[in-house]
Formats: structure tokens, C-alpha cells, sequence
């Protein structure tokens, strides 16, 4: 018998938050076609990306819920997890919701509070309600979404946006350290700018991408599968840029 591809998720039960668009719709469908069920959790309707891993020949299901609510996070997890075959398990967790605005660079205290208490606190939450699926499934895997912005800097979202994609990386690497032991693996990716709708609309300029274009969701969902799946099984508490080579790292 042939033996199963290295990237293979067959069996395997995974959650992906913002799966309505973007990196999360797209990843959401690069794990389903690898065999994995995939709960897709957003705020917004996630029911397009359900038809199209659906339509590719994927399973899974829709979830709504809301990053900033400990207690939403809490129930879409359990959610995820009771979609195992036999009990509840979750093997892989991708958290990819987020927010950010542009806003001065003395961000107000409402928006500040916002977007860390989002993107920071919410993903926090997540990790939380999932670890001890992730423990019982033996070799979980998590991986964070941040941002380029965590390293440069960014000129079209305000501090909050940036800082909290810092804190993320410490975040995952926090996680990773502490995951080791029971056969987790955490990483992050950090993306540059990717055509998806939280950006439309932006200006970029193609020439100071060395590879000459603006990303695609895929361009992210691709290696995010490959750190989910066994091809990874050794690689814990990095941080993959993916930008078009506008910063290395």
C-alpha cells in the first residue's frame, strides 16, 4: 500500500477563525482539501467558504462567533471539537480573525482597547479554550496569524494593529515552549500585504515588492497547511514571513 502523503490530514479536525474571507477562507479550504473537517468560525457568515471547500470535495461546518467575547470563543471551540469522529478533539487550530483600522499614531483608548482586546486578548481566549483539545489529540497543532506590521511597522493601521500582532509572536512562542512536552506545535506566519478585503482598497506599490506583486490569500493558506500537517511535526515556535521578500526577518 502507498504510503499516505506527508501533508495528508485525513481524519485530523481543525478550526479556522475568520474563515468568512481572506487568509481564513482560503486556509480553510487548503486544510479540507488535505482531508481534514474544518470548522470555519467568523463573525460573518462563513456559508461561502463552506460551499466552496464543499464544492473541492472538503467537509465541514459553519460556526459564528465573536473574538472579542471570551464566552463566544469559548462555545465555538466546543463547537469544533465536537465535530471529532468519536468525542471531542481538535487536532488543528488556526487563528486567523483579527481587526484593525487606520487611526492616528496616538491611538484613543476606546480604539486601543478594541483591537488588543481582538486581536491579543481574543486569540489568547482561543488558544486557551482549545489547549486541552489540542493536548488530548497527542500532536496538536496551532498557528497564529500576525503580521508583517509586528516588525516594521505599519503606515495604514494605527499602533494598537501593530502592537498587537507583536504580541502575538509572543504569544505563539510562549505556547510553543510550554506545547513541546505534550507533542503541540505552535508557529506563526507573518504576512505582508495580501489582496484580501480587510486591505481592499489600499495603496501598495508592486515595484517595492521584490517579487513584483501583491500577495494572494493562498500565497498564506499554502504554507499555514504545510505547518498544520506532519511535514512540520519538528518545527515549533517559529515565525514565517511571507511577504514577497519586502522584509526577511
Amino acid at each position: 500500500m502507498a504510503a499516505r502523503p506527508r501533508d495528508d490530514l485525513t481524519g485530523k479536525v481543525a478550526l479556522v477563525t475568520g474563515a468568512a474571507s481572506g487568509i481564513g477562507a482560503a486556509t480553510a479550504l487548503a486544510l479540507a482539501v488535505r482531508g481534514a473537517h474544518v470548522a470555519c468560525a467568523d463573525i460573518k457568515p462563513a456559508a461561502a467558504t463552506l460551499e466552496w471547500l464543499r464544492a473541492s470535495g472538503g467537509s465541514g461546518c459553519e460556526i459564528t462567533f465573536d473574538l472579542a467575547d471570551r464566552g463566544s470563543v469559548a462555545r465555538a471551540v466546543e463547537k469544533a471539537a465536537g465535530e471529532a469522529r468519536g468525542g471531542a478533539c481538535l487536532d488543528i487550530l488556526v487563528c486567523a480573525a483579527g481587526i484593525g483600522f487606520k487611526g492616528p499614531l496616538l491611538a484613543a483608548d476606546a480604539d486601543w482597547d478594541r483591537v488588543v482586546g481582538a486581536n491579543l486578548t481574543g486569540t489568547f481566549a482561543t488558544l486557551r479554550a482549545a489547549w486541552p483539545h489540542l493536548k488530548a489529540a497527542g500532536q496538536g497543532r496551532a498557528v497564529i496569524v500576525t503580521s508583517m506590521g509586528a516588525y516594521r511597522g505599519g503606515l495604514h493601521f494605527g499602533p494598537e494593529y501593530n502592537a498587537s500582532k507583536a504580541g502575538l509572536i509572543g504569544l505563539a512562542r510562549h505556547f510553543a515552549l510550554h506545547g513541546g512536552p505534550d507533542g503541540i506545535g505552535v508557529n506563526a506566519v507573518a504576512p505582508g500585504f495580501i489582496a484580501t478585503p480587510f486591505v481592499a482598497g489600499l495603496p501598495y506599490d508592486a515595484d517595492a515588492i521584490p517579487l513584483g506583486r501583491l500577495g494572494e490569500p493562498e500565497d498564506v493558506a499554502e504554507p499555514i497547511a504545510f505547518l498544520c500537517s506532519p511535514a512540520a511535526s519538528y518545527v515549533t515556535g517559529a515565525v514565517l514571513h511571507i511577504n514577497g521578500g519586502v522584509f526577511f526577518g
